[in-house]
């Protein structure tokens, strides 16, 4: 209804004016009654051809049968406007008709009949157009909401397969304690302990403050501790202002395990690790290295990069997309580092939808 207002009002104002012109105005009532119904009309007939063209679809296989039955209809709903329009328009004009019934539905019919054919096709049109637009955007909808839930899926599968890495490594460690140093290995299971509860009080959570991350991550060092307690060295360099920026949550763990056992576990005489964190304007800086044997040339990898930074730059992924940076680089001192470059957000700030691959 408010759409044919529209050509109502336009008409409307239109046949006003000619009469005006003609020296036989009409009052503004009686000019819309006589316009107005000619298009309201329409406005009855339009779900009538919009359920036609769902009926009889044109983008289906066949769809020239339909296309010849919509010609038949438009025809066929172009008639009855007229004849109907016609009928109202009659009833509220003043004074006696000017010619019978026939002849001027004849007479109608012959000057109206191609643009009502037009106009059914116009309402058939515009019914498609709506159509496809709204099938684009539920579609669209539905896409987002399947890749949101890959993401998601993705990420807490990335999780779970780094726990049982990392406890496998560690119930590892303890086994080979229970014959050499009976205090040792229980100290190591009631930290490994104290970690689990951490992680299974993060779980469902993809982003803590580094703070969080560090403390979770100081209860694996204290476990690596008793690995190698003449051998490691650990080195936190930690800026204040970035302990309240949002990190994936368990993304020092593996950085931390990969330095340990590929660089300070070959050296005897032992090594260190150093973490650290920085934020530099927009972007949080995470660097983990240490001192170990390195890389044997800047392109090779030599094992670094396993099941930890694998499934850290999987995560990353997930999480950031192109948001992020991950590289692998030799320090000035040699060894090997791994620098994480993410977007600074506060936890205070909402999480945002994962940025998918």
């Amino acid at each position: 209804v408010v759409a044919w207002s529209v050509p109502a009002t336009i008409g409307t104002v239109v046949f006003y004016i000619r009469q005006v012109q003609e020296g036989n105005p009409w009052s503004w009532i009686s000019t819309f009654l006589f316009i107005g119904p000619f298009w309201y009309i329409w406005a009855v007939l339009t779900p009538l051809v919009l359920w036609l063209g769902s009926r009889w679809p044109l983008d289906r296989p066949g769809g020239w049968r339909n296309a010849i039955l919509h010609v038949l209809a438009a025809l066929a709903a172009g008639a009855s406007h007229l004849f109907t329009a016609l009928l109202v328009m009659r009833a509220v004009t003043p004074g006696p008709p000017r010619q019978p019934l026939p002849q001027a539905y004849r007479d109608f019919v012959g000057a109206y009949l191609e643009f009502e054919f037009l106009l059914y096709w116009a309402i058939l049109g515009v019914g498609y157009l709506i159509h496809y637009y709204t099938r684009d955007r539920k579609h669209a909808l539905q896409t987002a909401q399947l890749e949101a839930q890959l993401a998601q899926a993705h990420l807490n599968a990335l999780r779970v397969q780094l726990q049982p890495h990392f406890l496998f490594n560690t119930l590892h460690s303890v086994s080979a304690l229970m014959d050499e140093d009976l205090e040792q290995a229980r100290r190591m299971l009631v930290r490994l302990g104290d970690l689990l509860r951490m992680t299974l009080e993060t779980e469902g959570t993809h982003e803590v403050p580094l703070q969080q991350e560090l403390e979770s991550t100081e209860l694996y060092l204290d476990i690596e501790r008793v690995r190698f307690p003449d051998q490691l060295e650990v080195e936190l360099l930690v800026d204040a202002e970035a302990m309240d920026a949002l990190v994936p949550s368990l993304i020092l763990q593996p950085l931390v395990e990969n330095a340990i056992r590929h660089g300070v576990a070959p050296l005897e005489e032992g090594g260190r690790v150093t973490v650290r964190a920085r934020r530099e304007d927009g972007s949080l800086v995470l660097q983990v290295t240490d001192n170990g044997a390195g890389r044997s040339s800047p392109a090779a990898d030599d094992g670094r990069v396993g099941v930890g930074l694998t499934n850290v730059r999987a995560r990353l992924n997930e999480l950031y997309g192109t948001g992020h940076r991950f590289s692998v680089f030799t320090p000035e001192f040699g060894g090997f580092g791994v620098q994480v470059v993410l977007p600074y957000r506060p936890s205070s700030s909402p999480r945002p939808v994962p940025a998918g691959r």
